[in-house]
């Protein structure tokens, strides 16, 4: 029972929200407080409707009970004029009733409309009132001029509730205007708000790619070393997941396949040794005189053979690239010019073609892959003479600049046209020469130089050079505290 708890606790620990979920926990996170302004202003704004309304209703109730008030104060005079001539009973009843039923209407508006300043007004009228009763019921004074300010406080009242009905309903207004400013105010700042939790989560989306994509990158390099830990979402946990195994399996693969090429040429290398032996045994007529044809047959085969040796050493040099990135030595280029000029002695004597070098590299060690470098330089002069005519030079500069390493090899053959650059690098590639050239290559050479250079991080350009020819332009870095800085 304890273990099974102890795997639900860890499984809880565990446990990666998917994309879906992390986009809905972030989108609830910036709506949240849009939520909340939203949720308070319609409350408040509720409440402000209700005042509206009361105010409204009020008004309306006050305007409604003041208006009859009135018909019943111009009914009394009118009756009271009218007694004044017919001197009858029944209207003195009647006019009686009608000073209560006023006075009683006067009761009625401060119960509809209790505030001070209503209840002030209304003080003033039943005053008013109660004098002219006593002047002209009690009294039994008989002058019209009694009741003008009964009108002239009925004509104040009168303006003075339609300018009260208007302040409260512009107040009114007026407070409904200061709560959609401020809801307004709370919404342009909550913009930066949602912006930024929507920013944060398409960032962390974003940097889990980026990572992703440096190891993809590092895959590609062959870093089979690397360890592969991705974290965020269950996704890319998978995805990580998958990328461990994508490794583990091509690093199999690239076992496999340098064990492949390296049993095959050397296995290749035996059965040629043989070849070329028994080649020279027959051209050299050690076994008996041979023919003119015969001699012809001969040399095709030698051709065929050095085309094979060289095929055999390309394989052989494409197979040694990832295993001599990591074998960083401090190289001295004095010491590689002279042994890649000893190299080409030979061809350069048979075509009386010649090297030159620019060297302007410091009179240090630099701390490169040295068998790269000297693979790269071999593979790219050995492309210039093979497309350069008899009589002319291949040109290497060396500089160093900026922490960088820049090789620039020039020739004057043929040159690439422009439709095959996109090509020329690729394996077995093998360009559309011009007749003269009938030196036949593996197609593995600038193969190999951009597979160098890639490993060693750098940048690798092709130009056309002037007047005529092509011009190879490499940048690496420099590893740092080792060699010139």
């Amino acid at each position: 029972m304890p273990a099974a708890m102890a795997e639900k606790y860890k499984a809880i620990l565990n446990w990666r929200p998917n994309l879906i979920s992390q986009f809905v926990m972030s989108m609830l996170l910036s709506l949240l407080p849009l939520s909340l302004v939203v949720i308070v202003f319609l409350n408040a704004l509720n409440k402000q409707l209700a005042v509206t309304q009361q105010i409204v209703s009020n008004n309306y109730q006050v305007t409604k009970s003041f208006n009859i008030l009135k018909q019943e104060l111009n009914s009394l005079e009118r009756a009271t004029r009218q007694n004044w001539v017919l001197k009858s009973e029944s209207l003195d009843t009647l006019i009686v009733d009608k000073w209560q039923a006023s006075l009683q209407s006067i009761e009625d508006l401060t119960r509809v409309a209790p505030s001070k300043s209503h209840t002030a007004q209304w003080q003033r009228l039943t005053n008013t009132l109660q004098l002219a009763h006593t002047q002209l019921v009690e009294q039994k004074q008989q002058q019209v001029a009694l009741f003008l300010p009964i009108s002239d406080l009925l004509a104040e009242l009168t303006l003075w509730l339609r300018d009260k009905s208007e302040t409260q309903i512009t107040n009114n207004q007026k407070e409904i205007a200061q709560l959609q400013t401020s809801f307004i105010n709370w919404l342009v700042a909550l913009i930066p708000l949602t912006l930024l939790v929507g920013g944060g989560f398409l960032w962390r989306i974003s940097g889990r790619l980026k990572s992703l994509t440096k190891i993809i990158g590092k895959l590609g390099q062959g870093d089979w070393q690397q360890k592969i830990a991705v974290q965020g979402s269950a996704e890319l946990v998978e995805l990580g997941n998958k990328l461990q195994w994508v490794q583990a399996q091509l690093h199999i693969l690239e076992q496999q396949k340098d064990t492949f090429l390296r049993h095959v040429t050397h296995e290749l290398k035996t059965p040629l040794a043989s070849m070329v032996e028994g080649t020279d045994l027959l051209s050299d007529e050690i076994v008996g005189p041979i023919t003119k044809e015969q001699r012809a047959v001969l040399e095709l085969i030698s051709q065929s053979m050095v085309r094979l040796r060289t095929m055999i050493d390309s394989l052989l040099s494409y197979n040694a690239i990832r295993t001599s990135k990591d074998s960083v030595s401090e190289v001295e280029f004095n010491h590689l010019i002279n042994k890649i000029n000893s190299h080409f002695e030979h061809r350069l004597t048979a075509r009386e073609q010649t090297l030159i070098w620019h060297n302007n590299l410091p009179n240090k060690a630099l701390a490169l892959p040295g068998e790269l470098i000297e693979m790269i330089l071999v593979q790219l002069i050995s492309n210039g003479l093979k497309f350069s005519q008899h009589g002319q030079a291949v040109s290497i500069a060396l500089t160093f600049e900026h922490s960088k390493l820049k090789m620039a090899i020039s020739d004057e053959g043929c040159g690439i046209k422009e439709h095959e650059k996109a090509h020329v690098f690729s394996a077995f590639y093998q360009g559309k020469h011009s007749k003269n050239v009938t030196l036949q290559g593996s197609g593995l050479g600038l193969t190999i130089v951009k597979e160098s250079v890639e490993q060693l991080n750098g940048q690798l350009l092709i130009e056309q050079n002037e007047p005529q020819g092509c011009r190879f332009l490499i940048t690496l870095p420099i590893i740092t505290n080792q060699g010139v800085n």
